[in-house]
């Protein structure tokens, strides 16, 4: 089996994948294919990652359908609702129920409370509201080294598995100011990712506001606004920015760093966050 297949000119990382055993209760198939390099054809079984469809009921009523990692489901579910400023807080949140492809939630809104969207967006940020109403300012006054932002970067390396397996899937995590990470997800979808890392950091309580979130993703507006809601000052990724990104971080007061890779990283806004 050729581990490594998608990334072999990573360096240092190729023994690494290649020593990982298959681990058949992940959620990625080995799947066969055929490798085509010049005249020659070789056949190989390849590791595929999955794609699902997983419902999130809200008091009731079918909010939305992802394609999704099939697992992490909870996470999912509580950091969609945040995220997409479908509840204001983690504190709206009753109960996460999951059965099967469908996550069940209940909130301490009232009946009838509940808003239905009006439009929906694309690369998985679809929402109650327009992107940007009702985002409130950042007022954090954390401050963040520039070598965490770098040793988180490596860490989304470490920690992402199924990417090194697959190649498919993207990877997101949330860091404190001194770099202690307090939450990791994959997915298949950059968005769920996030909303993954998010809700399990918000589960237990913890405070994001000295908290970075740290990704594999492009930063557009939606992505920008996910963390802002969730009330996360600095949003760092190993990716490009897009001008949404650029412009409501700016608007917002929040920190946006891209293309993070040693030595360089590029702040597009709240230069002053970083030490």
């Amino acid at each position: 089996m050729k581990d490594n297949w998608h990334a072999q000119r990573a360096g240092k990382w190729t023994s690494y994948w290649r020593d990982e055993a298959h681990d058949p209760s992940a959620p990625y198939l080995l799947t066969e294919c055929v490798e085509i390099s010049g005249e020659k054809r070789k056949e190989l079984e390849l590791d595929v990652a999955e794609e699902e469809s997983i419902k999130i009921i809200l008091d009731g009523r079918h909010i939305v359908t992802f394609l999704a990692l099939p697992r992490e489901l909870r996470e999912l579910a509580a950091g969609f609702l945040v995220c997409e400023g479908v509840l204001k807080g983690i504190g709206k949140i009753r109960s996460i129920n999951v059965q099967e492809d469908t996550v069940f939630c209940e909130s301490t809104l009232d009946t009838g409370e509940l808003e239905l969207w009006t439009e929906v967006r694309s690369s998985g940020c679809i929402g109650i509201k327009s992107s940007w109403e009702g985002i409130e300012p950042i007022s954090s006054g954390v401050r963040m080294k520039k070598e965490v932002l770098m040793n988180a970067i490596e860490q989304i390396k470490e920690h992402g598995k199924l990417w090194r397996r697959t190649g498919g899937t993207h990877s997101s995590l949330i860091c404190t100011s001194n770099g202690k990470i307090v939450s990791f997800c994959e997915d298949v979808s950059r968005a769920c990712s996030v909303d993954k890392a998010i809700g399990a950091a918000l589960l237990p309580g913890i405070d994001l506001s000295n908290c970075a979130l740290v990704t594999t993703g492009r930063l557009s507006g939606g992505m920008v606004a996910k963390a802002a809601r969730a009330g996360i000052p600095v949003v760092v990724s190993k990716a490009a920015p897009l001008s949404t990104g650029v412009v409501l971080s700016r608007r917002i007061g929040m920190t946006l760093v891209a293309f993070v890779r040693k030595p360089n990283l590029y702040v597009y806004s709240g230069e002053e966050r970083i030490a």
